[in-house]
């Protein structure tokens, strides 16, 4: 590495002897924070966005959009500098003296004083960069409606000032075209020694040190290049079987995958010397089919020849398949993804914060498929219309070991699921009598932990045990890098700019599910946050904002009705593979709880079984008509619809009838139930009638009345006059599309299908 700044980061390889030592750190500070946040109870809800953009650069005369390496030059701009010691910041507690009253108590920003102080962050990629406001925003329905989609916009406006003439700034989740042909501005032979990619250009990578450290450690960690498969869409003139030609079979011989020389003796850091044994680490919960895993579901289907170890259910990506699939060789397809939406609730403590991080999870993949974003990778239709799988399998570490591949010798145990997925367990009560919902029978999947760390937690210190669990599954995985300070610590001291949670935010950092949880910030003063992570970002400020506000609101109605949304583990993955199928809104039937209200006195209301229905296409086509969207229309509340057809626990439910509900299953609807909430808040009517308003798009999104942006990308490609029908997207098809995009974002363009 070169610069000032490698000389204080160590990589993967160099951090690997002192890995038990970082992990027993992390744990303290874990259990450091979790005592002093004991008895603290925050009296003011709060909570912040985090966001992401894409610069472009298009050439008018060629018909060419490509990405722009742009936005460390404009961050720069904008006064951001890297350093160590504030890259991993955190939005402040509201100053009273930066900030202004509003109508409904707390403190508010104006909407351009907000854009100009915005915390501006470098992504993994050189054309993407991520933002979060200022400061904490207090909870206010008065801010929801007046004051948050102004501040998405003039954040907007200050970005695109910074912009030349030829540059477009777009809230994407992924550029259509990248690895594919000419993808970026200034694009340099594949190979390089930053990514070692066959299709990605080291243009495309930000060179922070950091970044590049943590690119180098899961290929080395993993000993292997991660390709990770993505189903082709097949239309009428794909050529079947479908090869992928912008990869070369190199790698490949005879279908199995080379594995690459990672210089390390050990498959695996989480053992430090060769004698260490599985012992070290413990599954829990029931063995389950691996192709039911979310991470795995894409790629079941087109891999039906798979060769694996005897008894060992299938792995994605070992070796990878070809046949009918695109293949993607780099992390950075995963981490360097361009948009992101990302909602943080600051909880009153951490009992409010187990409540929603195992309330919202099940929420999850109804918000993947209502944002879905992403039917194009690498300029082909792939049969996905989400990007979680793949984000999920570019970033996967696992040795072959961890992954079932191979016996356990050296690796801590057998790992069900990539570092990036879906939640292993719910948390529960610490308490249970604080909350009789929560049953351990949901807990069925099986998941690795620490036993360490666990023991250090629960029997000496006394941390219940499914926290200790939740916290110890961090520390089988391995940090990718280390600033000098994490290591050899003794004496040293932390860096002035720590708030003495370091270790532990590497080890979060390293493991991202659908609904993460982050303990105290002692810098900020913030308490126990949860992270909802699966949405897409949307075109539009009004998009984005609406489903923020969807969120935020959803997060109040848990607390103050105590929703019952707990679903088994293995159904919520289930939902999550579904959610990303092309149309899921409208094609596809999600495992729901059928009553919402019920199970809050400990006895289940329901016999726990799953009422199924056959055919997803119909049920929506049919059975949504008749009944589901008349029974929305009268604000159905309450399970008390008749026409269920057994005494079911869950139900399979078009994402219609789960938002908007059904009186032929019992379902209230949550967005019933969440504007039937608002007239407690005793707001304006004017102000409730533009806070209805918002939700309307969520509303009718869920209905199949407005599509989702992958809807009508799709729509777009194959209604193009040059589209050929064989699910390539061309460089002009693709300029069409993003300019279109962007007049539809500026207002220059109507698209009464997407926004209403």
């Amino acid at each position: 590495m070169d610069g000032p700044q490698s000389k204080q980061l160590y990589s993967w390889k160099e951090i690997l002897p002192h890995m038990e030592e970082i992990r027993a750190e992390a744990t303290n500070q874990f259990i450091a924070a979790w005592k002093s946040a004991r008895s603290r109870h925050a009296s003011d809800f709060m909570w912040h966005e985090t966001m992401g953009y894409v610069i472009v650069k298009r050439d008018d005369a060629a018909r060419r959009i490509v990405l722009s390496p742009r936005m460390p030059e404009i961050l720069k701009e904008m006064g951001y500098a890297f350093d160590p010691g504030t890259f991993c910041s955190h939005p402040d507690i509201p100053d009273k003296q930066d900030s202004r009253s509003n109508s409904s108590g707390g403190t508010a920003m104006a909407p351009v004083d907000d854009a100009a102080k915005t915390c501006w962050r470098p992504a993994h990629a050189r054309f993407a960069l991520r933002c979060e406001p200022p400061y904490l925003r207090s909870f206010s329905l008065v801010r929801l409606t007046r004051e948050l989609q102004p501040c998405l916009q003039a954040r907007r406006s200050l970005l695109k000032s910074k912009l030349r003439p030829d540059e477009m700034l777009l809230s994407i989740n992924q550029f259509p075209l990248l690895g594919a042909g000419t993808y970026i501005d200034g694009q340099n032979s594949p190979n390089g020694p930053l990514l070692g990619s066959q299709m990605l250009s080291d243009v495309c990578l930000n060179p922070i040190p950091s970044f590049t450290l943590e690119i180098d450690g899961i290929n080395e960690r993993r000993g292997a290049v991660p390709y990770t498969a993505v189903p082709v869409f097949r239309d009428t003139n794909t050529l079947w079987p479908f090869t992928d030609k912008h990869q070369s079979t190199d790698p490949f011989k005879g279908g199995v995958l080379v594995k690459c020389d990672s210089g390390s003796d050990r498959d695996s850091a989480c053992s430090i010397d060769n004698q260490a044994t599985t012992a070290a680490a413990t599954s829990i919960a029931a063995d389950i089919d691996a192709s039911r895993l979310p991470w795995s579901a894409p790629y079941s289907e087109s891999q039906p020849d798979m060769q694996m170890a005897p008894n060992l259910p299938r792995q994605p990506s070992d070796p990878p398949s070809n046949k009918n699939c695109l293949l993607l060789d780099s992390p950075l397809f995963g981490i360097g993804n361009g948009g992101v939406l990302r909602i943080t609730l600051c909880a009153a403590d951490l009992n409010e914060a187990r409540l929603l991080h195992d309330q919202l999870a099940p929420i999850s993949a109804i918000m993947a498929a209502l944002t879905a974003a992403t039917p194009i990778v690498k300029g082909y239709l792939v049969d996905r219309d989400c990007y979680w799988d793949v984000q999920c399998g570019t970033v996967d570490d696992r040795t072959l070991q961890e992954r079932g591949i191979v016996p356990l010798t050296t690796a801590k145990g057998r790992l069900q699921k990539s570092r990036y997925g879906s939640i292993d367990m719910y948390l529960g009560p610490e308490d249970a009598s604080m909350d009789l919902a929560f049953r351990s029978q949901y807990n069925d999947c099986t998941f690795t932990y620490d036993e360490e760390s666990h023991q250090m937690m629960h029997n000496a210190v006394g941390i219940d045990e499914r926290l200790s669990f939740h916290v110890s599954r961090l520390f089988v995985r391995d940090i990718h890098y280390a600033p000098e300070r994490m290591l050899g610590n003794k004496g040293k001291g932390l860096s002035v700019r720590s708030d003495g949670q370091e270790h532990f935010k590497r080890f979060l950092g390293c493991s991202r599910q659908n609904v993460c949880l982050y303990p105290p910030n002692k810098n900020t003063g913030s308490g126990w946050e949860v992270a909802v992570m699966s949405l897409e970002v949307q075109l539009t400020d009004a998009e984005n904002a609406a489903f923020i506000t969807f969120i935020v609101l959803l997060s109040r109605v848990i607390i103050s009705y105590r929703l019952n949304l707990y679903l088994p583990i293995s159904l919520m993955d289930e939902n999550m593979a579904r959610a990303q199928k092309p149309n899921a809104v409208r094609e596809q039937l999600f495992y729901f709880r059928r009553d919402l209200f019920g199970g809050r006195d400990g006895k289940s209301n329901g016999s726990g079984r799953i009422s199924k229905r056959k055919n997803a296409a119909s049920s929506w086509h049919t059975v949504h008509h008749a009944h589901a969207s008349a029974g929305s229309e009268r604000g159905v509340f309450g399970p008390r619809g008749k026409g269920l057809r057994e005494n079911a626990e869950y139900v399979e439910l078009t994402i219609d009838e789960i938002i908007n509900g059904s009186t032929t299953y019992c379902v209230s609807g949550i967005m019933n139930i969440i504007l039937n909430y608002l007239p407690s808040m005793r707001l304006e009517f004017e102000d409730e009638q533009v806070l209805r308003r918002q939700l309307l798009l969520v509303k009718r999104r869920a209905s199949g009345k407005l599509c989702t942006l992958a809807a009508w990308m799709r729509n777009f490609v194959q209604n193009h006059p040059e589209y050929h029908h064989n699910s390539e997207v061309s460089q002009s098809i693709n300029y069409d599309m993003l300019r279109t995009m962007n007049d539809i974002e500026e207002g220059k363009t109507a698209a009464p299908e997407l926004l209403g």
